[in-house]
């Protein structure tokens, strides 16, 4: 199935577009130059092949997207894993997110991974994930920080404050960009409907800077 993929990424790519769209990413990666919509039409006409494959291959060929060098092969293994993951997920499956996690890491897979498929394996294995979690807290690896600080973006007035306030704090001292703009990302969402919480903790734990500026972009719109 791969080569077929990669065959007609190939036939459709835009190598005027592809420049525009590695300066988007910081030129940290090679694009083709294949936007989304036409990936994911794409994709579609293989989702059928992709269903019927063993979760064995199905993580055979997501790694092996993973390991090309064109960034769209990235955006494919994502387009099909979030296709129906929720139907199919193992306990044995978080260590392939945190590969997918940690492996060319940028915003752009990461945020897409985390906010629905790891979101939903914290519900679906609710113990597994905590202990996964801690060692996730425990690492440098400031896009593990990230990850905690934002895989309950979906779950709306279910998000559990307590744990997002304790990754917040946890968290908050790291000035690293993609960190100080999760934690704005994460309360922001909250806001949306317990905007008293959301103020609550910008003043309790001091958030400042751009933590702040996103935490409370829907608070004080007015």
């Amino acid at each position: 199935m791969l080569p077929q993929i990669i065959s007609e990424l190939e036939r459709i790519k835009d190598t005027e577009r592809a420049p525009a769209m590695e300066a988007y990413m910081k030129n940290r990666y090679v694009f083709l130059g294949v936007s989304a919509v036409p990936r994911k039409v794409l994709f579609a006409g293989f989702k059928k092949d992709w269903q019927q494959l063993s979760e064995k291959d199905r993580w055979n060929f997501i790694y092996e997207c993973w390991q090309h060098e064109a960034r769209e092969l990235q955006y494919i293994a994502l387009d099909a894993l979030l296709s129906d993951y929720k139907k199919r997920f193992a306990v044995s499956d978080l260590a392939h997110l945190e590969y997918l996690i940690t492996q060319k890491s940028w915003w752009d897979t990461i945020d897409l991974l985390v906010s629905h498929a790891v979101g939903h394996y914290a519900r679906q294995f609710p113990d597994i994930f905590c202990a996964k979690a801690k060692e996730w807290e425990e690492s440098t690896n400031f896009w593990l920080h990230r990850s905690l600080l934002i895989y309950q973006l979906k779950y709306k007035q279910q998000t559990d404050l307590e744990k997002l306030q304790y990754y917040i704090h946890q968290f908050k001292w790291n000035k690293e960009f993609f960190v100080q703009k999760a934690i704005g990302w994460s309360l922001r969402e909250v806001s949306k409907w317990n905007p008293s919480w959301v103020l609550k903790v910008v003043e309790t734990e001091n958030i400042q800077g751009l933590a702040k500026r996103e935490a409370l972009k829907y608070v004080l719109k007015d």
